[in-house]
């Protein structure tokens, strides 16, 4: 420690000694004097003022004037209500119903295409037909030489009075029938050829009676039958193979047939007889739906025996 700090601290210690030793010793306050509490005072009396308050010193107004009395009394109802002096008319007594008559059977045309006009189907003398099929081979010899065909059709009919649903129809028809691989191997044999297609078309038409019976109140059926006349025309067609590029998604070498016509044979007319049976339903006004099937056999040239069809057609009549 420094010398000189030391030196000062003990002149310190020196003047402050005297000055410690001269204080009086501590000298306790007296405790306080007890002061009693403060004596309870009432509250002040209420004085009322010196002066009252001004009285209300005039009245409020009288009133003066009655309301005024109603001086009319209502007017009485003078007239009683009219009496009412006729009677209601008695309720009218609907008349008997009339005595039944017995069915009369309808005669003449206009009964007759009245009858007509109820079952949705009118009379017309004269009506055409348009439609189309299928034909269907029946027996083994056309069935081994023709496949099932499609057809095609149009037609007439005359009935001459409404009273007698007879009348007579002119159709006629197209049907084209393929050559079935036994045909094609015999056509083969007979023209020295190598046949790989070939097809006969059958056309003509057919003179029908036809009878009209009805089948309902909205449809009717009929009935024909008779005789016509068809001619056969048979189409072949030889097939050759001729080397070439032939291209099916990508191109290779390789051979493709040639189709050409070897032959072409039309028979005569040939005599045919048919009968078949349709139903009918009204389409509006003078048009109807027909449906009908029937058979039909071709005789054919050189003693050949006779050819069997179905064909069965759908169409419209107007």
């Amino acid at each position: 420690m420094n010398p000189n700090r030391l030196c000062a601290l003990g002149t310190a210690l020196v003047l402050v000694a005297p000055a410690l030793a001269q204080q009086p010793p501590y000298q306790a306050p007296p405790p306080p004097q007890y002061q009693p509490p403060v004596q309870y005072q009432p509250p002040a009396q209420y004085q009322p003022p010196a002066q009252a308050p001004p009285q209300y010193q005039q009245a409020p107004p009288q009133y003066q004037q009655a309301p005024p009395q109603y001086q009319q009394a209502p007017p009485q109802y003078q007239q009683a209500p009219p009496q009412y002096q006729q009677a209601p008319p008695p309720y009218p007594v609907p008349p008997p119903p009339p005595p039944y008559q017995p069915y009369q059977s309808p005669s003449g045309s206009a009964s007759t295409a009245h009858t007509q006009s109820q079952q949705g189907i009118t009379y017309h003398p004269f009506r055409m037909w348009l439609g189309g099929g299928y034909s269907i081979t029946q027996g083994s010899t056309v069935k081994d030489l023709l496949n099932d065909g499609g057809m095609g059709g149009l037609g007439i009919a005359w009935f001459p009075t409404a009273s007698i649903p007879f009348g007579i129809r002119i159709d006629g028809s197209y049907t084209s029938h393929s050559q079935t691989l036994n045909g094609l191997n015999q056509a083969s044999q007979s023209t020295g050829q190598n046949i790989g297609d070939g097809y006969t078309d059958i056309y003509g038409g057919d003179v029908d009676a036809e009878i009209d019976l009805p089948l309902g109140t909205r449809s009717r059926e009929y009935f024909f039958g008779g005789v016509g006349w068809y001619r056969e025309r048979t189409t072949l067609k030889s097939v050759t193979y001729q080397q070439g590029t032939i291209c099916w998604f990508y191109c290779y070498p390789g051979y493709y047939p040639v189709y050409s016509t070897a032959q072409v044979s039309t028979t005569g007319w040939l005599p045919s007889w048919n009968a078949g049976i349709g139903f009918e339903f009204p389409l509006g006004g003078s048009a109807s739906f027909f449906l009908d099937g029937r058979f039909l056999r071709i005789k054919q040239p050189n003693n050949g025996g006779y050819w069997d069809f179905i064909p069965i057609r759908a169409g419209i009549r107007f």
